[in-house]
Protein backbone atom coordinates (compact mmCIF):
# COMPACT_ATOMS: atom_id res chain seq x y z
CA UNK A 1 0.00 0.00 0.00
CA UNK A 2 1.12 3.50 -0.71
CA UNK A 3 1.69 5.93 2.14
CA UNK A 4 -0.51 9.02 1.70
CA UNK A 5 0.34 11.58 4.36
CA UNK A 6 -1.56 14.39 2.58
CA UNK A 7 -4.84 12.48 2.72
CA UNK A 8 -4.12 11.44 6.31
CA UNK A 9 -3.46 15.06 7.33
CA UNK A 10 -6.63 16.25 5.59
CA UNK A 11 -8.68 13.56 7.35
CA UNK A 12 -7.23 14.49 10.73
CA UNK A 13 -7.83 18.19 10.06
CA UNK A 14 -11.46 17.59 9.03
CA UNK A 15 -12.07 15.36 12.04
CA UNK A 16 -10.45 17.87 14.38
CA UNK A 17 -12.81 20.57 13.05
CA UNK A 18 -15.65 18.33 14.26
CA UNK A 19 -14.00 17.69 17.62
CA UNK A 20 -13.16 14.09 16.73
CA UNK A 21 -9.80 12.32 16.96
CA UNK A 22 -8.65 9.09 15.36
CA UNK A 23 -8.31 7.67 18.87
CA UNK A 24 -12.07 8.27 19.36
CA UNK A 25 -12.81 6.17 16.29
CA UNK A 26 -10.47 3.47 17.56
CA UNK A 27 -12.28 3.43 20.90
CA UNK A 28 -15.65 3.11 19.17
CA UNK A 29 -14.37 0.22 17.06
CA UNK A 30 -12.44 -1.31 19.96
CA UNK A 31 -9.26 -1.53 17.97
CA UNK A 32 -5.77 -0.12 18.52
CA UNK A 33 -5.42 3.59 17.68
CA UNK A 34 -2.31 2.74 15.68
CA UNK A 35 -4.42 0.59 13.34
CA UNK A 36 -6.80 3.49 12.63
CA UNK A 37 -3.79 5.71 11.93
CA UNK A 38 -2.24 3.13 9.59
CA UNK A 39 -5.51 2.81 7.66
CA UNK A 40 -5.84 6.59 7.39
CA UNK A 41 -2.25 6.83 6.15
CA UNK A 42 -2.70 4.08 3.59
CA UNK A 43 -0.32 1.62 5.27
CA UNK A 44 -3.12 -0.85 6.00
CA UNK A 45 -6.58 -1.55 4.61
CA UNK A 46 -9.75 -2.05 6.64
CA UNK A 47 -13.14 -1.38 5.15
CA UNK A 48 -14.62 -1.20 8.64
CA UNK A 49 -12.23 1.54 9.69
CA UNK A 50 -12.46 3.36 6.36
CA UNK A 51 -16.26 3.39 6.66
CA UNK A 52 -16.11 4.56 10.29
CA UNK A 53 -13.86 7.48 9.37
CA UNK A 54 -15.99 8.39 6.36
CA UNK A 55 -19.18 8.17 8.43
CA UNK A 56 -17.80 10.63 11.00
CA UNK A 57 -17.00 13.01 8.14
CA UNK A 58 -20.38 12.45 6.42
CA UNK A 59 -18.56 11.37 3.29
CA UNK A 60 -18.22 8.27 1.20
CA UNK A 61 -15.04 6.20 1.66
CA UNK A 62 -14.47 6.34 -2.11
CA UNK A 63 -14.38 10.12 -1.85
CA UNK A 64 -11.65 10.00 0.81
CA UNK A 65 -9.62 7.20 -0.79
CA UNK A 66 -10.56 7.06 -4.49
CA UNK A 67 -7.56 4.86 -5.30
CA UNK A 68 -8.84 2.18 -2.90
CA UNK A 69 -12.33 2.14 -4.34
CA UNK A 70 -11.78 2.67 -8.06
CA UNK A 71 -12.81 -0.08 -10.45
CA UNK A 72 -9.21 -0.41 -11.67
CA UNK A 73 -7.94 -0.87 -8.11
CA UNK A 74 -10.54 -3.54 -7.45
CA UNK A 75 -9.58 -5.38 -10.64
CA UNK A 76 -5.89 -5.27 -9.72
CA UNK A 77 -6.58 -6.69 -6.25
CA UNK A 78 -8.71 -9.47 -7.73
CA UNK A 79 -5.94 -10.39 -10.17
CA UNK A 80 -3.40 -10.58 -7.32
CA UNK A 81 -5.46 -13.13 -5.38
Amino acid sequence: MQLDIETHDAIKRDLRALGIKLVDIAADLRCPPSLVTMVSQGRRRSKEIEHAIALRLSRDPAELWPDRYSIDSQRRRQMQT
